[in-house]
């Protein structure tokens, strides 16, 4: 895990594919344990924000419209669009990470830089895993140069099949067999993405652990990560 510098709160992301409940656990996390609410503060994932309010909202409505109905956000452009991406990120973290951070609070962000450089790395090599890991990689190096990467993250895995299925119904719409391929590819990539940072990356797979011990889990490596200045 990253240490966070004395003084300051905790930068905590709840990453994965759609569909394996992030945002389910996440606010388990918080209806079970009062203390961590009462100090979290909540970032919203991509797909659950409102269109308009801030210059993060807007750059991210801006994809959108160019994807025109795309899930993955390709417009065309991939390149331009991996930066703006990386621009709604720093954004959020100038905004309204920083602020909260500066008061020692939880900052817990439904997805952050891992969210961008997994899929912008499949967009920019579609047929290239080992591209696609390189790609990665060097897009949290770029991200970090700009805003620190979560101190904390739980990347939250599942079956893919099964979590795209869980995903298509709750957004009540079938994406169909690329989005299946791709969906896939990042369950994969995310997974070496947790390889390559055992230490501040907490993997949470639904089919070995359940919704207690995964509550339990997150609890603990939040306590662990809080308390690790104090033991320096």
């Amino acid at each position: 895990m990253h240490v966070p510098p004395p003084g300051r709160g905790l930068l905590v992301s709840v990453e994965g594919v759609s569909g394996t409940g992030k945002t389910y656990l996440t606010h388990r996390l918080l209806d079970d344990n009062p203390g961590i609410a009462a100090d979290a503060v909540v970032i919203d994932e991509f797909s659950r924000r409102p269109r308009g309010g801030d210059l993060g909202h807007d750059l991210l409505h801006t994809l959108i419209d160019a994807a025109a109905g795309d899930p993955l956000l390709r417009g065309g452009r991939p390149a331009a669009e991996t930066l703006m991406l990386l621009a709604i990120k720093a954004h959020d973290y100038e905004a309204h990470c920083l602020p909260a951070l500066a008061q020692g609070r939880i900052v817990l962000e439904g997805r952050s830089l891992h969210c961008v450089a997994v899929y912008q790395a499949l967009i920019l090599h579609p047929e290239d895993d080992g591209q696609a890991l390189a790609e990665m990689l060097a897009i949290l190096n770029t991200a970090a140069r700009w805003r620190p990467l979560p101190d904390l993250t739980f990347l939250v895995t599942d079956d893919p099949a099964e979590a795209a299925g869980r995903a298509e119904q709750r957004d009540g719409r079938s994406f169909g067999t690329e989005y299946r391929h791709a969906h896939h590819r990042a369950a994969a990539l995310y997974d070496q993405a947790a390889a390559y940072a055992p230490g501040s990356i907490t993997v949470i797979d639904r089919r070995e652990i359940g919704t207690s011990d995964a509550i339990r889990l997150m609890r603990t490596r939040i306590s662990e990560c809080q308390q690790a200045p104090a033991a320096r």
